[in-house]
């Protein structure tokens, strides 16, 4: 009704009241089985593909390798390399997971330039640049910190 121009309102009116156009907008709307068996259907897909897969893997194996399987499989592999060095109780410097939580920290705060950049593609002023120094000030700021009190400083 308020796709038409007011001029026609008033002549669609007494239309839309007859049954028939009811009963023609009610069978338009869909049903909960409209909705819900698309989603099923994806479900039952994203449980068959992997079930299937570890299914066919479990089968295949069994048949080329047999019940004995190779003497690589119980090799330690860390990155590609057979020779692994030290034990998996080994400890590792605070400076590393410190490293990788300000990583983390400032990598989320870059990607907030993004949906910057894709606003100021669409802007025709620089007012956008305004917008993004002091931004990048606190980043900045943020960085040298962190510089001076050595929490980028790996040796230590």
């Amino acid at each position: 009704m308020m796709l038409l121009t007011p001029m026609l309102a008033p002549l669609v009116a007494p239309l839309l009241s007859l049954p028939v156009a009811q009963a023609a907008a009610e069978a338009a709307a869909p049903s909960v089985f409209d909705i819900v068996f698309p989603l099923t259907i994806l479900v039952l897909i994203g449980i068959a593909i992997p079930a299937g897969m570890m299914i066919a893997n479990t089968v295949l194996s069994r048949l080329v390798l047999g019940r004995r399987g190779t003497p690589g499989q119980n090799t330690q592999v860390e990155s590609g390399l057979t020779n692994t060095i030290g034990t998996s109780r080994e400890r590792f410097s605070v400076k590393f997971y410190l490293i990788a939580m300000l990583f983390l920290a400032f990598d989320l705060e870059v990607a907030f330039l993004f949906p910057w950049a894709v606003h100021f593609s669409k802007v025709d002023d620089w007012s956008m640049v305004l917008l993004l120094l002091p931004f990048l000030v606190m980043l900045e700021v943020g960085y040298l910190y962190l510089f001076r009190k050595g929490a980028l400083d790996w040796e230590e």
